[in-house]
């Protein structure tokens, strides 16, 4: 019986996986820079990615290679940027200088605050010798008629009035250089660097909006790999932490990893409220969630690589494939007018190319699709792609 493949895709590492150089058995992506018009978006032919004369089983699933933790910086929304000092693509390290803010506001708040508490200061001289004038005033009035007791009562309360009036000046100077420190902390710290090692695979701006956490610059860690797939709600009962699994290679079946589930994250769900099949689907009330596999040894493996994410237990019912062209509901990116498409390569440049779908079947994730054959190279669909840009597949050397 043939072993049969599920798909569990994996979103966040294929914003990496989408921009890469290649080197013959290593993946030279933390050494290559890839901006601008030199990006390289990867492609692998349906064929390769469905598996051709393959089955499919609930017991494997397909995953792809990232870092461990993607750590996201945000900006503050009161402060304006001054200089960002790297790019998509580039390898940080701890300390690496991100970005910075402008601070000649707070320099020129500074100044400005500089002068009101010397202003402050001379109302405060001025209301010391005024009292000193009001107490020499008051030891001159000797008598103790009423209209005597009158006048040293007024001076007294103007005397009590210039007080207060000198504790509010304090307080104001007090408040006034706290401001100052304020920004002095602001100032001093206006270049943000990087707290982890890794690649920036997202940097916002007004054609790459901020993501919905609000993160400006995101950083997926390079430390340690691990392997992200996605499952299902009605197969996520079938993985559980802690559960071996073996990890295969998609270009040579005998080469593996081992490792376990480590994180099954029902928190992350994925709704897919598209159903543009033209057969019978319940994608529309499907709900997905990513899984992370702790590998024992990661080398060998390639940021972006895909794999195959082979559970221990018993095989579920087969279902063959093989006699169409199929493609897993993930590759698929929708228009604006929910019109489903993939994103394909075309003499070495990524465009869209328009798709039907139709027959879907819930359990292994998969449509029925016409509009593209076997032979079709296609990317994994990412929200920054653009038509256009450079394709690239397999490794050198590779048949």
């Amino acid at each position: 019986m043939k072993k049969k493949i599920i798909a569990l895709v994996v979103v966040a590492a294929l914003a990496v996986a989408g921009f890469i150089a290649y080197k013959k058995g290593a993946f030279d992506f933390f050494k290559s820079k890839a901006t601008g018009d030199n990006s390289q978006v990867y492609v692998m032919s349906l064929s390769e990615i469905m598996g051709e004369n393959s089955s499919y089983s609930t017991n494997v699933f397909m995953g792809v290679v990232e870092g461990q933790e993607s750590t996201s910086i945000t900006k503050s929304s009161e402060r304006e940027i001054d200089k960002i000092f790297v790019s998509q693509g580039d390898t940080v390290t701890v300390g690496t200088p991100l970005f910075s803010y402008k601070t000649d506001s707070l320099e020129a708040e500074n100044t400005q605050y500089g002068f009101d508490i010397e202003t402050q200061n001379l109302n405060i001289s001025e209301y010391k010798r005024s009292i000193d004038k009001l107490t020499e005033d008051i030891g001159k009035i000797k008598g103790e008629k009423d209209e005597d007791k009158q006048k040293r009562e007024d001076l007294t309360n103007q005397i009590e009035g210039l007080k207060t009036d000198i504790a509010i000046a304090e307080n104001s100077i007090a408040s006034t250089n706290a401001k100052i420190e304020e920004n002095n902390n602001k100032i001093n710290n206006s270049t943000i660097n990087s707290s982890v090692d890794g690649v920036i695979t997202k940097i916002a701006d007004d054609t790459n909006p901020y993501t919905t956490d609000g993160s400006f610059i995101t950083i997926l860690a390079s430390k340690e790999m691990r392997v992200k797939g996605q499952i299902n709600e009605q197969n996520v009962w079938a993985i559980n932490v802690d559960e071996p699994v073996t990890i295969r290679s998609r270009v040579d079946k005998d080469q593996t990893w081992s490792g376990k589930i480590t994180k099954i994250d029902t928190e992350s769900k994925q709704e897919n409220q598209n159903n543009m099949g033209g057969g019978e689907s319940s994608e529309g009330n499907s709900t997905k969630y990513p899984f992370y596999v702790t590998l024992d040894n990661s080398e060998g493996l390639m940021m972006g690589q895909h794999l195959y994410i082979e559970l221990g237990h018993t095989d579920g019912q087969e279902m063959d494939f093989s006699d169409g062209t199929y493609i897993y509901d993930y590759y698929l990116a929708y228009d604006d007018e929910g019109n489903p498409f993939v994103w394909a390569d075309n003499g070495g440049k990524l465009e869209k190319k328009k798709v039907e779908l139709g027959d879907y079947y819930e359990e292994q994730m998969v449509y029925s699709v016409s509009g593209i054959d076997k032979d079709t190279k296609i990317a994994y669909p990412m929200e920054d792609f653009t038509e256009g840009m450079k394709t690239v597949s397999g490794f050198e050397g590779e048949e």
